[in-house]
């Protein structure tokens, strides 16, 4: 840390070869050294400081990229989750609309490929600074996914989703949510059936009955 004394934090980060490290940042055991010294020179806000100088050097999106992926690292994962948070108190701070992070985080790019973004956890994060710091304007990840792709297509999505072991479990805690929501606005198995455009003469061909068929259980179970 000697080496250190006096330098700025950028001087301090090239010193360390940090900027040479490019995705692998938080593994390095640099990257260590540097968080401590950031954290001895400004006492207070570390993190914040921190995520704002990462986000200047290596802008938003790729900072979210990086630190999602270093959360599933065991290594990193505590270091990577408080600079997450930090980041996503920073957008709201910036003003950045719900639009904005979908755009960000490339989960406006078709509802088929929400689910294998690694972007959606980091976008639950966002969510939930949302409310924290807005309770009168509570959200939930149904909530922006309907908004931005709406309930049909986002239904068929989750439906078809299910039946991939890779995204079965998401989906279906997802479908629950989209059912919940359903049920909390009123919407009757008859408007789902309308939605979904089903008819009597070959709803059982239609490969979104399954759809209708798990509301109509849920609304059953529930009502």
């Amino acid at each position: 840390m000697l080496r250190l004394k006096g330098k700025s934090a950028d001087e301090a980060f090239v010193l360390l070869k940090l900027d040479k490290a490019g995705d692998d940042l938080l593994r390095s055991p640099k990257f260590s050294a540097w968080v401590s010294y950031m954290t001895s020179i400004l006492k207070k806000h570390t993190k914040m400081a921190i995520v704002k100088k990462l986000n200047t050097r290596y802008g938003d999106d790729t900072l979210a990229r990086m630190l999602e992926a270093a959360k599933r690292d065991p290594g990193t994962t505590e270091i990577a989750t408080k600079l997450q948070v930090a980041q996503m108190r920073d957008w709201l701070r910036g003003g950045k609309s719900f639009d904005d992070v979908l755009v960000l985080l490339k989960l406006d790019d078709g509802v088929d490929k929400v689910l294998a973004n690694p972007a959606l956890d980091t976008l639950g994060v966002y969510i939930n600074q949302f409310n924290k710091y807005n309770p009168g304007k509570q959200t939930n990840t149904i909530d922006r996914l309907t908004v931005q792709y709406g309930d049909e297509a986002l239904a068929k999505m989750l439906e078809a989703a299910k039946k991939v072991p890779s995204t079965e479990k998401l989906a279906k805690e997802l479908q629950v949510a989209q059912f919940t929501r359903w049920l909390s606005a009123g919407e009757k198995p008859a408007k789902i059936w309308k939605m979904l455009k089903m008819e009597k003469a070959t709803w059982m061909k239609n490969p979104d009955a399954d759809v209708w068929r798990g509301y109509l259980a849920f609304y059953k179970l529930h009502k």
